[in-house]
């Protein structure tokens, strides 16, 4: 009888899980669904817009200024390259006449 009662007790618990979340669920879509609801998402949908909007356009002001510092950083590198391979000429042309 014990083996009975406790067989009981374990299918009326998973019965009250199931009631528990079958409830639990209902309520959820009603809120999901509720005018309100819908109303703060799309407000809340909104608001990340804009920040991918802000997001977007300080990605785009950086990348501008990397842009022109890779574009400076290029024009010093051939400067500096040009200044090596005049050098280089100078060092040879020393050299023929020795």
């Amino acid at each position: 009888m014990l083996k009975k009662l406790k067989k009981a007790t374990e299918i009326s618990k998973s019965s009250g899980l199931f009631l528990g979340g079958a409830l639990f669920g209902t309520l959820g879509l009603k809120v999901l669904t509720s005018k309100k609801a819908k109303e703060k998402y799309a407000e809340m949908i909104a608001s990340s817009y804009q920040f991918k909007d802000e997001l977007d356009a300080s990605v785009s002001s950086i990348k501008q200024h990397t842009d022109d510092v890779l574009a400076d950083a290029q024009e010093i590198y051939q400067a500096r390259k040009q200044e090596e391979q005049i050098k280089s000429i100078d060092v040879v042309e020393g050299q023929d006449e020795v």
